[in-house]
Parts: C-alpha cells; sequence; structure tokens
C-alpha cells in the first residue's frame, strides 16, 4: 500500500471517529416503565411551550414532621433512613432498599441528606456521597422509594421528569410516581437546558456540551410511556 493510500485510510479513520464523538446516542439505562423517546423537530417543540402545564409546588416539610407523622416509614437506625425500592441493576440499584445516611466525619464513605419536602404523596430527600448526588422519592403511604439523579418535575403527579449531569453525561429519568417503575436514558456530550410537560408527556431542550471538537447543537426529545 503506498504512503497515498495510507493517508486516505488514516484520514477516513479520523473522520469516522470524529462523527461518532459528535453523534448524538442515547444510551439506554433502564426501561422497567416501558418507555420511549423521540427525536423531534424544533417546532413540534415550540408549540408545546405554549401550552405547557404548570409544575406541581413542593410543599416544605422538615425532618422532624415527617418522622413525627410516619413513624413506620421514617425509622433512624445507625444515623441512616432506609426505604424499600424496585431492585434494578441497570441503575445501581442492586438490592431491594435505598438508604438515606449521615456520615459527615469519613472522607471516602462520606454521606449526607437533606429532608426537602412533600410532593403528591411523597417525602423528597436529597442525599450527597462522596462523587454523588441525588433525591429520593419516599411513598407516603408504603414507603416505596425511587432514587433520580435530578430533582423531580410533574404537573400530574402521576409521572415525573428528572434530569442532571454526571461528568459529561446526561442522566434523564421519566418515573411512574405511583409504582415507582423508571424509564432512564443516558446520552453522553449533551445538558438539558429546558423541559416542558403536557398531558403526561415531557419535552426536553438539549445542548451539547464537553464536546470541544464538535459544532455546538441543540436537540429536541419527547418522552411518554408507551400505550
Amino acid at each position: 500500500m503506498n504512503r497515498k493510500l495510507i493517508l486516505i485510510f488514516l484520514l477516513t479513520i479520523v473522520q469516522i471517529s470524529w462523527a461518532q464523538n459528535c453523534d448524538f446516542e442515547i444510551r439506554n439505562l433502564s426501561d422497567i416503565l416501558n418507555g420511549k423517546t423521540e427525536l423531534i423537530e424544533q417546532s413540534e417543540y415550540e408549540k408545546v411551550v405554549g401550552i405547557s402545564e404548570k409544575l406541581i409546588e413542593f410543599k416544605p416539610k422538615y425532618e422532624l414532621e415527617l418522622t413525627e407523622e410516619y413513624p413506620e416509614i421514617f425509622k433512624l437506625k445507625d444515623s441512616c433512613y432506609t426505604f424499600s425500592a424496585n431492585q434494578n441493576v441497570d441503575i445501581g440499584i442492586k438490592t431491594p432498599e435505598l438508604k438515606a445516611c449521615k456520615y459527615l466525619k469519613k472522607e471516602k464513605a462520606y454521606s449526607n441528606y437533606e429532608f426537602k419536602g412533600t410532593y403528591c404523596g411523597n417525602a423528597l430527600i436529597e442525599i450527597t456521597g462522596y462523587e454523588s448526588w441525588g433525591f429520593l422519592s419516599v411513598d407516603l403511604e408504603n414507603g416505596l422509594t425511587c432514587f433520580t439523579m435530578g430533582k423531580p418535575l410533574t404537573s400530574s403527579g402521576e409521572t415525573a421528569i428528572s434530569y442532571s449531569n454526571y461528568y459529561g453525561e446526561e442522566e434523564i429519568a421519566l418515573t411512574d410516581l405511583k409504582t415507582k417503575e423508571q424509564y432512564v436514558i443516558g446520552i453522553e456530550g449533551w445538558r438539558t437546558v429546558e423541559s416542558k410537560t403536557y398531558g403526561n408527556v415531557y419535552y426536553l431542550k438539549l445542548e451539547s456540551e464537553f464536546q470541544t471538537d464538535c459544532e455546538k447543537e441543540i436537540k429536541y426529545l419527547k418522552l411518554k410511556i408507551k400505550n
């Protein structure tokens, strides 16, 4: 193979690699909820902006209030609250439980929590750890709990959307607030900058980030539960 052919071959490989790195690729992290993601045009997104529904506000409630009102659900043991959860290996829940713990003096095992309030029959607890963060939504009827990396947002009280970026990968979760089943996706190199909701369907505006060799782009997503 002569030098000219080798150069062409190498340039082709570089172009292919660049295109792959700049592609908008959706990674399925969990599909217990049987969700669906669809790329949509800007025009469809902008139609929804005008008719989007108002998000339900969180009602502030302190830890002491909730533990006194729901003693069977909030039981503190060894600096931790433990809640039942749907087991889901794909998104890191390998046991049928989730915890909110306070370990403030252990450097790498650092863990903390803060009760943020209630919404739609759920208590919301923010948890932080060593290179980790997120929220627990605890059902106030039965204690069933789910984890979302971002703060859950809902307009209907039936389903919620949440999103947060973990070192360059946007993690987006659609959650059934009753069953705590989830549809979770990850998108490397993108960040959600805006979201709208209408009738349990969620519309997201995302911008490309963290990709220094790629042109800035905007994409629009539609997420819902499959019929």
